[in-house]
């Protein structure tokens, strides 16, 4: 599966850590990864939430799980993660930023202190600090654990808003625009160690942020909305379901991404390509 000298995140019997694992893009992530062969943490600030994710993956998989309460936005709270991790596998083989927030649109004109404060903590400092405690696991560096053999793959979940301007999501934005520079600085940091890393920037995906209460109509709701029309966004006119998020980031975790560091992959229906669809929103339409 690996070219000469490739080094890159194991998958399968691999140790994969999704934070935001507990819905939408983080849970079907960690999914599609234990499907593959690897042992899943699902971390969340969700505990209950992850919880429940944890044990559906390991009932439907048959992989090993553990689930972490912890807001990434607390260095103190991701460090005592990172060490339940290296005290259950020892090391850590991929590690999937995906944790994020959003606040209330506004332009910067109107967004207050408290917001920026809570939203910067999260969506930028939150991949900062998850990469500052786990990365050691992946590499050898992480104290009395073992870790993973200088091989390890790093994901980071920006956003399409990282590229095309969009009114009003000035800060969600700049977040994932931060991210997206920051993934390049850290493939740079750490390809010596037999890391790579990368980011994907979705679209409009259909979550349960998005779908209705009740089960039956969500399940319309997402096929609606993952179907083709002619009002639908970017060149494919539609949103994407989560799991074709989850595909692209078990591409750049796994063996077959071998030769791939530094990059952002946009998986966003062309949305990015042509800067149409920005009416769509799902959000409205409850």
């Amino acid at each position: 599966m690996t070219g000469p000298g490739a080094t890159s995140g194991r998958v399968a019997d691999g140790v994969a850590v999704v934070t935001g694992g507990a819905r939408g893009i983080g849970e079907a992530t960690a999914r599609r990864l234990a499907e593959e062969g690897a042992d899943v943490v699902v971390v969340d600030v969700l505990g209950e939430r992850a919880e429940t994710a944890a044990e559906a993956i390991a009932a439907d998989t048959g992989r090993e799980t553990l689930a972490v309460e912890c807001d990434v936005g607390k260095e103190a709270a991701v460090e005592a993660m990172a060490e339940r991790v290296a005290d259950r596998f020892g090391g850590v083989d991929i590690l999937v930023n995906n944790a994020g927030i959003r606040v209330d649109p506004n332009p910067v004109t109107e967004a207050d202190e408290d917001s920026w404060d809570r939203i910067l903590a999260v969506n930028q400092k939150g991949v900062a600090f998850c990469a500052k405690h786990l990365i050691p696991l992946m590499t050898g560096g992480g104290g009395d654990t073992e870790g993973a053999e200088g091989n390890g793959s790093v994901v980071n979940v920006a956003s399409m808003g990282a590229e095309v301007g969009r009114p009003e999501w000035a800060q969600y934005d700049s977040t994932k625009g931060a991210v997206v520079a920051m993934t390049k600085d850290m493939a740079c940091d750490h390809a010596p160690e037999g890391v790579r890393v990368n980011a994907v920037s979705p679209g409009y995906v259909v979550t349960e942020y998005h779908e209705p209460d009740d089960s039956e109509v969500a399940r319309e709701y997402r096929e609606e909305q993952t179907t083709p029309s002619a009002d639908g966004p970017g060149i494919l006119k539609r949103a994407a379901d989560p799991r074709e998020i989850a595909d692209a980031v078990l591409f750049l975790a796994s063996d077959e991404a071998s030769f791939v560091t530094g990059t952002n992959l946009r998986v966003d229906g062309g949305v990015s390509a042509v800067g149409t669809g920005f009416d769509w929103d799902p959000a409205q339409d409850r």
